[in-house]
């Protein structure tokens, strides 16, 4: 009699504990940890993940499995992550593995896959076929394929030939039926291979002793294959990227695959350019805005060992790659690596210092502008220090001039002071490139009635509708309502007192075209990069030279590099210091010093203007200096003064209901239960009203806990939301380690 195998499932329906499935005989020999399988439930088949395998089980009828959906979906690391984030963000394994696992690999999508066609005949043979094409009628369309196909090297997309063409299908099919074209499935990412012939193989660049330095005290890392995080503090175009791809290029010599991380989307077109440059193996790239198909197939390469370098965002943490050496994460302080929205509230970065953990891998955090808890771990001996003070090649710092804004607004009577446009003046007649950050978009920020001090506000959110010019619409920017603009004003119905305040990107490149008219500008913000590679595009087009002025929020100061910037204008950074937030300093310190970091990173000078309305304040000033090290201490003693991270820990507990009175009701009932459970290393807040009181209709209420042991805090948050069982319409939101504790 064969020993029967039972598989311990967790299902991908909302149930907290695992099920035990029996392994049919003819699936004996396939099964194993991490698969995706099929299993009877309720008498429905649902999908779940092989927790583990046993011998024996203490459920009396036990129900077999269906199918084995994937051969193998997740690594033993990733597991092992899985369960630990279960633990530490107080969510559900299944939650978790749905986090974790794309849905195309989970809904058993197809990859996407493309036509490509290339000539079965020689050039010769090609010209003769298409004049004897030519000679009827009917054959002229087959002719104008065949005319494209000469003036092709190798091949084209079926999309292309027929976009440049303006054929249909059939005669394409035509020719293929008579065997003089070819069609060849590709999916996206051999697609991405044939794109590849656009980048030159370059050579590597000769590393100064710091870097040189940083480099070898990884490859230590790497060698001994033991985990440990290295803090890379580095000014801006201090050359980390070269140190990021001879750590991966280490990697793989030690036959060991690699993790690129950077925070936007943005980032990650100019990411790939460099890498694909230097490397000729395999990259996968993820993030949340490539399509389903896509990530499926990207999934499969990485899962496959095809592709040891993944490229992506917040979400390729959880790329199944296999031999894991090495996680290098770019502008480590980024909050883009934190997901605030939905549980499980990850951040990246902690997720890579425990996958590296489990895997006996290497982390690498990069920043000009490191997080506090990151640089505090590092002079704690968490993480090993390496520090790039010096510039590359023959840049230097840029000079910065602080306009008091107070006395340049009456100078200039516009949202530019006269030092800021003289110095745009300069850099167009020079031929070189202008970038202006203002981290608000739209073209006014809010609509009130002089009259009766009425606000135009949205009417399912807490905040006011922001103008739109283009568009000619009010909109609101957290939950997309938009309205027409009113001539008359709703309470006094006057019409004559409705004024537009406060001013955004839309704004600005308005302005600039009125002061200088033949200006060339490109803005990039939400509204402007809807489409998929929208930012690859346009950054592209800056790039290449075909505008003077790039426009745009916090996306344009990440990491980009841009060598004909001479010239950064940073407009009003001073609301963000006004928001209560025990980090809001640390926020404005962090974009002012990567927006200053973005000018003069070539041979030629760089200058950097800041408008502020607070030229006094010690955040600006500091940042204006890219003085890290003076800002960090200061900011260090605050912390430890009044007991903030990274002298403790933090998490904020949100209750969400379209009834008010329920939502801070149920705030409170949690509060109380965690009081009488919770020890007295605690300190549980008040209950009070969201920082954004009221989104989409829906209330919010939340308090903040601070203590030393968040697993704890979280075993006991697990066990207090099952006692509750909360009733229909009222959400609870964990959030572990918040990067914001107002909003």
């Amino acid at each position: 009699m064969t020993n029967k195998t039972f598989a311990s499932v967790v299902l991908e329906s909302n149930i907290d504990k695992s099920l035990d499935y029996e392994t049919p005989e003819n699936l004996l020999s396939q099964i194993k940890e991490g698969q995706l399988v099929e299993v009877p439930l309720r008498g429905k088949l649902k999908k779940g993940y092989i927790l583990s395998l046993k011998e024996k089980t203490h459920v009396k009828k036990v129900l077999k499995i269906n199918r084995i959906v994937s051969d193998e979906v997740l690594s033993k690391d990733l597991f092992k992550l899985a369960i630990w984030m279960a633990k530490y963000y107080a969510c559900s394994l299944s939650k978790i593995l749905r986090c974790i696992i794309p849905s195309s690999i989970r809904k058993e999508i197809m990859p996407k896959y493309h036509i490509y066609i290339t000539s079965n005949k020689t050039k010769k043979e090609l010209l003769d076929i298409y004049l004897n094409l030519t000679k009827t009628k009917k054959s002229l369309k087959q002719a104008k394929a065949i005319e494209y196909f000469l003036k092709v090297k190798k091949g084209v997309l079926l999309t292309e030939l027929l976009l440049n063409t303006k054929l249909s299908k059939a005669p394409i099919d035509s020719l293929v039926r008579k065997k003089i074209l070819i069609y060849k499935k590709l999916f996206s990412d051999e697609i991405d291979i044939l794109k590849n012939f656009e980048y030159f193989q370059t050579k590597e660049k000769v590393l100064n002793a710091q870097q040189q330095q940083t480099l070898d005290n990884i490859s230590s890392s790497l060698e001994k294959g033991k985990f440990e995080t290295h803090l890379i503090f580095g000014i801006t175009s201090s050359g980390k990227t070269e140190i990021y791809l001879r750590a991966i290029k280490k990697a793989i010599e030690l036959k060991k695959s690699a993790i690129m991380m950077v925070p936007e989307i943005a980032l990650t077109a100019q990411t790939i350019e460099i890498f694909r440059s230097r490397f000729k193996e395999k990259i996968a790239i993820i993030h949340h805005k490539r399509s389903s198909g896509e990530k499926a197939k990207e999934w499969e390469n990485i899962l496959s060992g095809k592709a040891k370098i993944v490229i992506g965002a917040r979400s390729s943490i959880f790329a199944p790659i296999k031999n894991l050496g090495l996680i290098i994460l770019d502008e480590e302080h980024d909050s883009s690596y934190k997901q605030s929205e939905e549980m499980p509230s990850y951040n990246a970065k902690h997720l890579a210092i425990m996958r590296a953990k489990f895997s006996e891998a290497t982390v690498i955090l990069a920043s000009a502008t490191p997080s506090i808890e990151s640089y505090y771990n590092a002079t704690q001996k968490k993480y090993t220090l390496n520090t790039l003070s010096k510039r590359i090649g023959k840049s230097n710092l840029a000079k910065v001039k602080i306009i008091n804004m107070k006395e340049g607004i009456k100078k200039s009577k516009s949202y530019f002071s006269n030092d800021l446009l003289e110095a745009i003046k300069q850099r167009c007649e020079k031929g070189e490139q202008t970038l202006i950050f203002l981290n608000r978009r739209g073209y006014n920020t809010s609509l009130h009635c002089l009259n009766c001090s009425y606000i135009f506000k949205c009417k399912h959110c807490d905040i006011t509708l922001t103008y739109h010019k283009k568009d000619n619409i009010l909109s609101c920017h957290l939950c997309g309502f938009k309205t027409h603009t009113l001539k008359n004003c709703p309470d006094c119905k006057s019409s004559e007192y409705i004024k537009y305040k406060g001013f955004g990107t839309e704004h600005i490149q308005s302005a600039l075209h009125a002061i200088f008219p033949n200006i060339k500008t490109i803005r990039i913000d939400r509204d402007t990069t809807t489409q998929k590679n929208s930012h690859e595009i346009l950054f592209k087009q800056f790039k290449s030279g075909k505008a003077d002025v790039l426009i745009g929020t916090q996306m344009i100061v990440k990491g980009l590099h841009f060598p004909s910037v001479t010239l950064v204008g940073i407009l009003n950074t001073d609301g963000a210091l006004n928001i209560p937030d025990f980090r809001s300093s640390e926020i404005v310190f962090q974009l002012v010093t990567q927006a200053c970091g973005r000018a003069g990173r070539a041979a030629l000078a760089g200058e950097v203007i800041i408008q502020t309305y607070m030229p006094e304040n010690d955040t600006i000033k500091l940042a204006s200096k890219q003085d890290y090290l003076s800002f960090y201490e200061s900011e260090i003693e605050n912390r430890r003064l009044f007991g903030y991270p990274p002298f403790t820990q933090m998490a904020k507990i949100v209750l969400s209901s379209p009834d008010e009175k329920k939502a801070e009701s149920f705030a409170n009932l949690i509060r109380e239960k965690l009081i009488k459970n919770l020890t007295s290393g605690y300190k549980i807040h008040p209950v009070l009203p969201s920082g954004r009181a009221k989104v989409k209709d829906v209330f919010r209420f939340q308090f903040l806990i601070r203590g030393k042991n968040m697993l704890f805090l979280s075993t006991i948050l697990s066990k207090i939301k099952n006692e509750i069982n909360l009733p229909n319409r009222i959400s609870l939101f964990i959030d572990i380690d918040p990067i914001s504790t107002f909003f």
